[in-house]
């Protein structure tokens, strides 16, 4: 095999790559070179079977396209079969180039698919290194994806954080092979993210008269009606202890309002066994590009200080406080606190 030098090379890189998303543009950067596509991409389906997610290279140009987006009836139609098969599956479209289709995974919330547009068959040669590839990508997203997972409630744990607000931003991520990429779904110039900080309220009080074995079963559950009440697009940690954080993009702060005021409703009406009634505060701050990470922390902490200090079980804003006074606007410099 006279590619296989370049393939090994391929594959050390691809294996030295501790992002997610960043596997993700080497494995279609990968491809690529080898089976030169008219078209390639990585699509995410949600739970309802709705697109999510597609990363897409078409002539050496990426393109990432979330929420709200559409996709032509044949791709649609080879995934649908590909879903129930787990096998490749290959159609001629109607322009005479080859539209495959191949399964690559399926978490809890999406189902992910690698698709291809070539101008002629791939020779089994091919269809075996591409094989051995989404393999090889199954196994290391399982190490990455344990890597960023709380182990008791499994959600993103505080070791991701800095991470994902660096994507939320576009911020650039470490990689010694950058790539040019469009974003698009995720522009409209009145949507905003909110950070919120949830705190279980007299949590210590729970372990202290139920012991550790339920105060666990506390933090488990409320991950759980997180990962209910929240959107699939919406982003959950673990923060630590019993801190959580749910990062929500809304229209605007009415929509944030109702988004974690339902959650905490939410948890108030949810019985909890044994225990019974477990509320949560929550500090909300709108996310802004400009301000450090650390500012960003400490102003919804500052929030969620006063929803406890207002009586718990309630949510408040920073920009409300900062407007009743209760608060001062202060800058922390990244460095300052030690996050992790």
């Amino acid at each position: 095999m006279t590619n296989a030098p370049r393939l090994l090379d391929k594959l050390v890189s691809l294996t030295g790559i501790q992002d997610v998303e960043l596997m993700e543009f080497s494995l279609l950067k990968t491809l690529a070179e080898f089976i030169r596509p008219i078209e390639l991409s990585i699509l995410k389906l949600d739970r309802r079977g709705n697109p999510s997610y597609q990363l897409h290279l078409r002539q050496e140009h990426y393109e990432i396209l979330s929420e709200n987006f559409s996709l032509p009836d044949e791709i649609f139609s080879a995934i649908e079969i590909v879903q129930g098969t787990k096998q490749q599956f290959r159609s001629i479209l109607d322009s005479g180039n080859i539209l495959i289709a191949w399964h690559v995974l399926q978490t809890k919330t999406q189902n992910v698919f690698l698709v291809a547009m070539t101008a002629r068959e791939l020779s089994k040669l091919d269809s075996h290194m591409i094989r051995g590839l989404l393999q090889i990508y199954r196994n290391f997203y399982e190490v990455l994806v344990e890597a960023q997972r709380d182990q008791l409630t499994g959600l993103a744990n505080r070791k991701t954080f800095e991470e994902v607000i660096q994507k939320i931003y576009n911020q650039p991520l470490p990689t010694t092979d950058p790539v040019q990429v469009e974003r698009r779904g995720e522009t409209d110039s009145h949507a905003g993210y909110w950070l919120g900080m949830v705190d279980v309220d007299n949590f210590k009080r729970i372990n202290d008269t139920w012991g550790h074995l339920y105060g666990d079963e506390v933090l488990l559950l409320l991950s759980q009606l997180m990962q209910h009440h929240f959107r699939e697009s919406d982003l959950l940690f673990r923060f630590g202890g019993e801190e959580f954080i749910a990062i929500v993009r809304t229209g605007n702060e009415e929509q944030a309002h109702k988004a974690f005021e339902r959650f905490r409703s939410a948890v108030e009406k949810h019985p909890f066994p044994q225990v019974g009634k477990i509320t949560v505060s929550i500090g909300v701050v709108k996310m802004d590009p400009m301000i450090f990470t650390t500012t960003l922390v400490d102003r919804a902490d500052q929030s969620l200080y006063h929803a406890k200090k207002k009586g718990r079980n309630r949510v408040e804003f920073f920009d409300e406080l900062l407007e009743e006074g209760l608060v001062k606007i202060t800058e922390i410099a990244a460095g300052e606190i030690e996050l992790f």
